[in-house]
Order: structure tokens, then C-alpha cells, then sequence
């Protein structure tokens, strides 16, 4: 680990290998730092591989999935470690909030011991303290009533309430680094806010790192400090949020800022990127979004794009170079 990076991801490819034999590539050439107490947004249309991502540092890939590169993590590389060693990461050292609380929470166990479970095997206190702070914690993600919902199951309360209970799980050991993976796509609008503003003090309070990953821009915008932005399973730009969003180079980022609803005269069309992600085993020569760019040219069908810096930190994968190239 060098200086203060608490993260750092180098050269990560992720490939699947299928029913014929045949290995296909998922994530290409991943690379990205995270430091302590810092805010980052990973973003892209389905399909686009971000969850993949999350999974990969979290050592949550499907069987038949096989990673490659280094992900280092206090000093030590995630895919270098047994099973047994990356339980003891997972969960204690690495928090995770999942997309759908529903299938992420044990239906068979009250959420209070699902909160105090980790304390319980992580820390090795007692289950009659681990309770104890489990209703703390529930009372800090803003569940009423703690002492008679700890009693409850999953299937007893709502959506949102299902997410508050995913959050004070990955929260209970204080982890310093925290992913959450599309926590609010589910809940509708209000709820969603309610969830954005827990985590946002939490992360504040905690001072731990957070990867939030998401397909909605605003959501990002207000949340994250550093963005990237993925398509079929590699990074298309990074950069300080505010500069990708206000001056972005790469055209599928202007292309996904293009698609974001404004308020438009009636009869007016939302804009939308023509096309579909393609599948990793179908994927273009060339670049993965010639086919749908607006800005391609002949050799955007021929050339694999390289990964070029930009001027004011962060880089851009495209055939037009905005500076000295960087290896990736």
C-alpha cells in the first residue's frame, strides 16, 4: 500500500468461462485507488459490469468466474487469500449494502441477531452485548421502535426499513471501507432521499470509504467526490465528479449525459442511446461503444482503445488522445 491509499485496485480482469470451455473476458484492465475516507462513484448503463466490480473486491464472484490483476487492501492483495482469511475481511474490514435487502437478509433470523451476528463472530462478544448494540446501531439508521422491530423478520417490514437493516449490518464493525452496490433502486423516491441522507452522515461521521455504485448520475453527483464510468466491463473515464459531469471527454460519457431527464415541451422525446450494451461474448472489435457512439470513425471499429490521462487527473479511454498516454 503506498502512502494514505487504503484501495487499490491494478490491472483487474475478471473472465467467465462457459459451458464450451471457452473463457470470456467480463472485466478488462481495471485499475483505480481509494483513500482513506474518500467518496467514489462507479457508474454505467446494466450490463456495464459495476457490480461485477463490487463483487470482485468483496470476493463474492460466481464460481465459475476467475480473477486476475491485484486488489490491494491495507497492504495485503484480496486475491492472493484463502477462503478462511476473506471471511475475516468481508464484513469486519469490508462493509457491503446489496441492491435487494430482501434476498441479502436471512429470512429466518430476527434482524436484530442478523445486526449482532458480525459482532458476535468478528469480535467475539457475547450475543447479550451484541444485541444491545444492534439496538443502538438500528436506532442510528432511524428504525422506530428498535426494541420491538429487533424482534422481527425480514418479511415484516418494508423495503426501506429491509435497506436501513442492510446498512446497520455493514456499518456494525466500523469498517473502513464501506461498498454499496445500488442501494436505493428499489425504494421509491422519498425513501431513497432518506437512505442517501443516512449514509452521508454515517460516512461523514465514521469517516470511513465508500464505493457507491449506481446508474443514476444525480444520485452520484451529490454523493461522491471521484467518478468512473464503465461500459462492457471497462472503464470508459475517471476524473473529480464535478469536472466528468460538467466537462466530460469520453463521448459515452456525454452520450449517458445526454439521456438524463430535463423538462422538455410536450410531445418532446426523452433522449436515449440507440443500441444495447453488448453481451461480453459478443463484444465488438475495436471499441465496445463504436457501434453506438455518435462521435466514431472507421477506426473506432479497429483499434482497442488506450487509456489516455487528462490534463486535470483522472483519463478517458478513446482513440483521441487529450495528453501524454498513461499504461493501464
Amino acid at each position: 500500500m503506498k502512502g494514505d491509499t487504503l484501495l487499490a485496485v491494478d490491472g483487474l480482469t475478471v473472465s467467465l468461462r462457459g459451458s464450451d470451455g471457452v473463457a470470456s473476458s467480463i472485466l478488462r484492465d481495471i485499475s483505480f485507488a481509494l483513500r482513506p475516507g474518500e467518496t467514489l462513484g462507479i457508474v454505467g448503463e446494466s450490463g456495464s459490469g459495476k457490480s461485477l466490480l463490487a463483487l470482485a473486491i468483496m470476493g463474492l464472484l460466481p464460481a465459475a468466474a476467475r480473477a486476475g490483476g491485484h486488489i490491494t487492501f491495507e497492504g495485503q492483495d484480496l486475491l492472493a487469500l484463502s477462503d478462511d482469511e476473506m471471511c475475516r475481511v468481508r464484513g469486519n474490514r469490508i462493509g457491503m449494502i446489496f441492491q435487494e435487502p430482501a434476498t441479502a437478509l436471512n429470512p429466518v433470523m430476527t434482524v436484530g441477531d442478523q445486526v449482532a451476528e458480525g459482532l458476535v463472530w468478528h469480535r467475539g462478544v457475547s450475543w447479550q452485548k451484541a444485541r444491545a448494540e444492534a439496538l443502538r446501531l438500528l436506532d442510528q439508521v432511524r428504525i422506530p421502535d428498535v426494541h420491538r422491530r429487533a424482534r422481527m423478520y425480514p418479511h415484516e417490514m418494508s423495503g426501506g426499513q429491509r435497506q436501513r437493516i442492510g446498512i446497520a449490518i455493514a456499518l456494525a464493525l466500523n469498517p473502513p471501507l464501506l461498498i454499496a452496490d445500488e442501494p436505493t433502486t428499489a425504494l421509491d423516491v422519498t425513501v431513497q432521499a432518506e437512505i442517501l441522507d443516512i449514509l452521508d452522515e454515517l460516512v461523514r461521521e465514521q469517516g470511513m470509504a465508500l464505493i457507491f455504485v449506481s446508474h443514476d448520475l444525480g444520485v452520484v453527483a451529490s454523493t461522491c467526490q471521484r467518478m468512473i464510468v464503465m461500459y462492457a466491463g471497462r472503464m470508459m473515464e475517471e476524473g473529480a465528479t464535478h469536472a466528468v459531469l460538467t466537462a466530460p471527454f469520453n463521448p459515452y460519457t456525454r452520450s449517458l449525459l445526454h439521456t438524463v431527464p430535463r423538462r422538455l415541451e410536450r410531445g418532446q422525446r426523452l433522449a436515449a442511446i440507440p443500441g444495447t450494451v453488448p453481451t461480453f461474448t459478443h463484444r465488438p472489435r475495436g471499441c465496445a461503444f463504436s457501434d453506438r457512439c455518435p462521435e466514431r470513425e472507421t477506426r473506432c471499429h479497429e483499434v482497442d482503445p488506450p487509456w489516455f490521462s487528462l490534463p486535470e487527473g483522472g483519463g478517458s479511454r478513446c482513440i483521441h488522445d487529450p495528453g501524454r498516454e498513461t499504461s493501464r
